[in-house]
Formats: structure tokens, C-alpha cells, sequence
């Protein structure tokens, strides 16, 4: 190993699955409507040497029939209690968490912006890699 070598990066990626589910009521639907997100991606590369908190971010747009008022739940395929990025190689994970916020739009054509958030804690001693989950998003009004 180099010893002049300070920094150790690595680039934190997923890519967003996204499922719809009918509502409790027959009359109320929703559906993700295309273009879909094709990944959120942390960028610049998340530096465990400067470990921040940092966000990174993706629009969707959501197509409800009815008043619907949505509730999102998120899974990831690396853990479901608590979502994580898996390292590539090695048996390492790094935790992180998602919310949807609301951005404008009628029940018919409403635009969202789902934001992952990686906590400098949860990073600063992670070996360097590329770390991945497979994010599924499910809406229910």
C-alpha cells in the first residue's frame, strides 16, 4: 500500500425498483408513471476520510385515481429492517434510509422526490468499494 495515499472513496449506488399496489378502496389506484427513476447515486463518491451525512436524490411521478392521500413503505434486497448498501466484494454494509417528499401536482399526475440519506457514522471506517441495494418503492393510497 501506497503510504503517500491519504484518501479512500468509494461510490455508493442503487437502483430504485418501483412497485404500485391498489388502494383499500376500489375506486382509488395508483401507478408510477414513466419515465421511471433509474437510480439514485451518491455523487461525488461518498469519502469515509471526510465522512458528512449526504443526500442524493431522484423525481417520480405517481398517477392516483380517487382523493388519494399516499402512504410509502421502502424494502431494499440487503435488508429490510433497515435498508443498506452491499459491498460489492466484501461482507460489508453501509446503512441508509429513504423518504418521499411531495412536490407539486393534482392526485393525477403528482411529482415526487425520494431522498436517500447515508450518515457520516455510517461510512467513516467502510471499506472502500462499490456498494449497491435494489430499493423497492411501494405507494398505497
Amino acid at each position: 500500500m501506497n503510504a503517500s495515499v491519504r484518501y479512500r472513496t468509494f461510490s455508493a449506488c442503487f437502483a430504485a425498483a418501483l412497485l404500485a399496489a391498489a388502494g383499500s378502496a376500489p375506486a382509488q389506484s395508483c401507478n408510477f408513471r414513466n419515465p421511471l427513476p433509474g437510480g439514485i447515486l451518491f455523487s461525488p463518491a461518498l469519502d469515509p476520510s471526510s465522512a458528512i451525512t449526504r443526500t442524493a436524490t431522484t423525481e417520480i411521478r405517481v398517477q392516483c385515481t380517487g382523493n388519494a392521500l399516499l402512504a410509502w413503505s421502502f424494502t431494499g434486497a440487503n435488508g429490510s429492517s433497515q435498508l443498506q448498501m452491499q459491498h460489492g466484494l466484501l461482507p460489508a454494509v453501509i446503512p441508509y434510509s429513504v423518504e418521499a417528499s411531495f412536490r407539486r401536482g393534482p392526485v393525477g399526475n403528482q411529482q415526487w422526490v425520494l431522498t436517500a440519506t447515508v450518515l457520516g457514522a455510517a461510512y467513516v471506517n467502510a471499506p472502500a468499494g462499490t456498494y449497491s441495494d435494489q430499493l423497492t418503492a411501494t405507494v398505497l393510497p
